[in-house]
């Protein structure tokens, strides 16, 4: 059973910000400068680091690794989750500077696009905060000439629009920003999907006041956003889940999903509809995070806030 929320509460904003201004401004430019290996041992204090002065976020990874490993995390595990975060991080500048020959990248199920891409036909692709998703805006732009584009709000994150805009600014011209009108957006997204586009959307995380609809994650009910379903329901286009793993070493897996054709359904039978698929992309994503626990990249716990709540 699910039910629906309207003031969601998220308490992972402070926490995204701070991490992401300080460790992407701190390692930007030996990332660039150094190289990858050099990075990585750089990388063990700056864990370190985080782990010792970050106490709600390392509340969080032992809270969610007890659920994703069966059982509590040993502390060295909570440190690989910190870890994999500050990996993924780093590489990402890499994937922005278009440096993907120093990544060996294995995708699975990319068929399932690109049938699609030469049909013409505009797509939702369902991304997460599980693993990397540059691996498929980035690798899956260049590499595979897919016409990503990427649903986001530009002011929610400066300093990761700031890397974007200075490392990749044709990337960053593919951005759909949300902060605009409600009928400007849907018009754009719409031009956007009959031009044969693949619109990325995150899925797994809401904003404060957005509708979300609790859904069993990992044996507990968890808040997820409505938004994109309710999207994909007025859209009717085809909905792909994609995620990208990070492997350790120089390895990553992309792993693509077809999940559902098209939304149909009455107009009684709507809210059935938006839940069913819903359930679906959220026990895929599961089924992927058990596989990779370690690249989950929710820092704040996932199941505090009461979904249950309507008003």
């Amino acid at each position: 059973m699910t039910k629906q929320q309207r003031n969601y509460q998220p308490d992972w904003k402070n926490y995204s910000e701070r991490s992401n201004r300080l460790m992407l401004s701190l390692l930007l430019w030996i990332t660039l400068n150094l190289g990858r290996p050099v990075v990585k041992l750089i990388l063990y204090p700056i864990t370190l680091y985080f782990i010792f002065f970050s106490p709600s976020a390392k509340a969080a990874s032992k809270n969610y690794l007890a659920r994703a490993l069966g059982h509590p995390p040993t502390w060295l595990q909570v440190w690989k989750h910190f870890y994999t975060f500050a990996q993924t991080s780093v590489d990402r500048c890499y994937f922005l500077s278009k440096k993907t020959q120093l990544f060996n990248i294995r995708t699975y199920g990319l068929d399932v696009i690109k049938q699609y891409v030469d049909q013409k036909q505009g797509c939702l692709l369902m991304i997460s905060h599980l693993g990397s998703f540059d691996v498929l805006r980035v690798h899956g732009t260049r590499e595979e000439s897919l016409p990503i584009r990427i649903l986001m709000d530009r002011q929610h994150n400066p300093i990761i629009m700031q890397l974007i805009d200075t490392l990749d600014p044709e990337l960053a011209d593919r951005i759909i920003d949300t902060n605009q009108s409600a009928p400007s957006l849907a018009l754009t997204l719409d031009q956007c999907l009959k031009s044969g586009d693949m619109i990325g959307i995150m899925a797994d995380r809401a904003h404060l006041g957005e509708k979300v609809e609790t859904c069993e994650f990992l044996g507990k009910p968890a808040a997820f956003p409505l938004g994109p379903w309710q999207l994909a329901t007025v859209l009717k286009v085809p909905v792909i889940l994609c995620v990208g793993v990070f492997e350790g070493g120089n390895n990553y897996s992309l792993h693509i999903e077809l999940l559902t054709k098209k939304i149909v359904s009455s107009r009684n039978g709507r809210q059935e509809a938006i839940t069913s698929n819903m359930t679906h992309y959220v026990k895929r994503l599961e089924h992927h995070l058990i596989q990779a626990p370690f690249n989950w990249f929710n820092f704040y716990d996932f199941w505090t806030n009461d979904a249950s709540k309507t008003d």
